[in-house]
C-alpha cells in the first residue's frame, strides 16, 4: 500500500471513533503541557539567574580581595600585598583584559538632620564607565574635578527618621551632603574602654574631624521598589578621593594605608581589592580557578551563577520528571485505545490479509494512527503551554519582579523545547502503538473473518 493510502485509512479510522480519539488526544495534551510548562519554569529560573548579571559585567569579573598566603602557594615570586606589584601581576595573568584597583573608605554622610555610615568606593573613571550604568539624574564625574559621588537609586533607604524609624526621602542632587571620613573601618572590632589593658583617654580631646561638602554627580536609574546590584553604591573617582583624604588627614597616613608608629604615612599604596575583567565568562571562570590555585583570595559572581544554573538544571529535571509521569499515563491511554481498535477491527484486519495486504502495511497502519494521536496531542499541548506560559509571565512574573521592564520571565519556552516536546509526544504515541500493531499482525486471517 502507498503511504498516502495508509495515512488516509488511519485518519479515517480515527474519525470513525472520534470521541475515543479526542479523549486519548486530551491525555497527550495534558501530559505534553505538563512537561513543557514544568521545564519552562526551570529554564526561566536559569535565565533569571544570569539575566540581571549580564548587564553589569559580573559574568566576566573576578574580584581579588587578598594576596596569596605564603603557606597556600609554592611560588615565592607572587606579590604579598595589595599594591602596584599586585596590579602588574594581575594584568599579566592569561585571560585578563583589564584590572581596576579599588580603594574603599568609610565615612559618615549627613544630609539635613539625617546621618548614615557609608562605604565609598574609589575607582578609576574608566572602571565606572565600563559598568554601563544608566542614570536617572546627572551623570559621570569629570576627570580632574573635585570629589563628587555616583550613588545608587536606593541609597536613601539607609537614612532613617529617628522618631519613627522609617526611611526618609532625600533629594541628593539638591540638598548639601556633608561627609566626614573615618580613619578606621567601623565594622572591624573596636575594644571597649579598659578592655585589653588599653591606655587611658588623653587629657586633651582630639580635634574634630574635618567635614567636606561633596556634590552628587549622578544618581543611578533603577526599578522602583527593587534592589539591584548597584542600588546602594557610592562610587567616586579614585584620584579625587585620595586628594580629598589627604586634606582630611594632613600629615597622617590615609585610612587603610601603611603607617609608622606615630601615624605618619609610609611609602606605597595599598588597595582594598582588584577587579579583574576577563575576555568572556569562560575566561573568567578559568581565571578564577587559576587565582584560587595560586592562593589568592578571590570571589566571582560566575561561581554563584554556575551553582545557580546547576540548581536550575536539577529543578528542570525534577519538574520535567513530574510532567513525564503525565505523558506516560497518556501513552498507556494510547496503547489502550489502539488495542481496543484492534479488537473492534478484527474482521477488517482479516479481510486485509485475505486480499493480500502485507504484514508491514498492517503494522504501519496502526503505528500511523498511534503516532497521529501523539502528534496532534503534542501540537495542541504546545499551543496550550504557550498560553499558560504567557499568563504566568503576565501575572506571577510582574508580581515577583521578574517581568515588565526587567525583561525577565518566570516561564521561558525555547525553540528546542517546542520542537522536542512535539517530537517526543509523537515518539511516545508510536511506541505505545507497537504492541497493538504486533497484535494485529499476528491475527489469523480465517479466525479474523469468522469473528463477529
Amino acid at each position: 500500500m502507498r503511504w498516502s493510502d495508509l495515512i488516509g485509512a488511519s485518519f479515517s479510522s480515527l474519525r470513525q471513533r472520534i470521541f475515543r480519539t479526542l479523549l486519548t488526544v486530551l491525555g497527550v495534551v495534558i501530559g505534553t503541557t505538563s512537561v513543557i510548562v514544568m521545564v519552562s519554569i526551570g529554564v526561566g529560573l536559569s535565565a533569571t539567574f544570569t539575566g540581571s548579571m549580564e548587564t553589569n559585567l559580573s559574568l566576566r569579573q573576578v574580584t581579588v580581595i587578598g594576596p596569596p598566603q605564603q603557606e597556600a602557594t609554592a611560588d615565592p615570586s607572587l606579590p604579598t600585598a595589595m599594591d602596584e606589584k599586585m596590579l602588574s601581576a594581575l594584568q599579566a595573568m592569561p585571560g585578563a583584559e583589564s584590572v581596576w584597583p579599588v580603594y574603599k573608605v568609610y565615612a559618615d554622610v549627613k544630609v539635613g538632620s539625617y546621618t548614615s555610615g557609608t562605604e565609598i568606593q574609589g575607582l578609576p573613571l574608566e572602571a565606572i564607565e565600563a559598568l554601563n550604568l544608566s542614570f536617572a539624574e546627572g551623570g559621570m564625574p569629570e576627570a580632574g574635578e573635585p570629589l563628587s559621588f555616583v550613588i545608587g537609586d536606593m541609597l536613601d533607604q539607609y537614612f532613617y527618621n529617628p522618631s519613627t524609624g522609617e526611611p526618609v526621602d532625600i533629594d541628593f542632587m539638591a540638598q548639601p551632603i556633608f561627609v566626614t571620613f573615618q580613619s578606621e573601618n567601623p565594622n572591624e572590632y573596636m575594644p571597649m574602654p579598659g578592655e585589653g589593658g588599653g591606655e587611658e583617654a588623653p587629657a586633651t580631646p582630639p580635634k574634630p574631624p574635618k567635614k567636606f561638602i561633596v556634590p552628587v554627580a549622578g544618581i543611578l536609574a533603577g526599578v522602583e521598589g527593587q534592589w539591584g546590584p548597584y542600588s546602594d553604591l557610592v562610587a567616586a573617582d579614585q584620584t579625587s578621593l585620595v586628594k580629598t583624604l589627604e586634606k582630611a588627614f594632613p600629615g597622617k597616613a590615609l585610612p587603610g594605608q601603611p603607617a609608622t608608629a606615630d601615624g605618619k604615612p609610609k611609602r606605597g599604596f595599598i588597595y582594598s581589592e582588584f577587579r579583574v575583567l576577563a575576555q568572556d565568562s569562560t575566561a573568567a571562570e578559568q581565571l578564577y580557578t587559576h587565582l584560587q590555585e595560586q592562593g589568592f583570595q578571590v570571589y566571582s559572581d560566575i561561581e554563584w551563577i554556575r551553582e545557580s544554573q546547576n540548581t536550575a538544571v536539577l529543578i528542570q529535571a525534577v519538574l520535567g520528571g513530574i510532567g513525564f509521569v503525565s505523558l506516560l499515563v497518556a501513552a498507556i491511554g494510547i496503547a489502550n485505545t489502539m488495542m481496543m481498535s484492534v479488537y473492534e477491527r478484527t474482521k477488517e484486519i482479516g479481510v486485509m490479509k485475505v486480499l493480500g495486504a502485507a504484514l508491514s502495511d498492517i503494522r504501519k497502519l496502526f503505528l500511523i494512527e498511534s503516532a497521529a494521536i501523539g502528534f496532534l496531542g503534542g501540537i495542541m499541548g504546545l499551543l496550550l503551554s504557550l498560553a499558560i506560559s504567557g499568563i504566568l509571565n503576565l501575572l506571577l512574573g510582574s508580581s515577583m519582579g521578574m517581568g515588565g521592564s526587567t525583561g525577565q520571565k518566570i516561564s521561558v519556552i525555547p525553540v528546542w523545547l517546542m520542537l522536542g516536546s512535539v517530537v517526543f509526544a509523537t515518539a511516545i504515541g508510536t511506541v505505545a502503538g507497537l504492541l497493538p500493531a504486533y497484535r494485529a499482525m499476528r491475527l489469523s486471517p480465517l479466525a479474523a473473518i469468522r469473528a463477529q
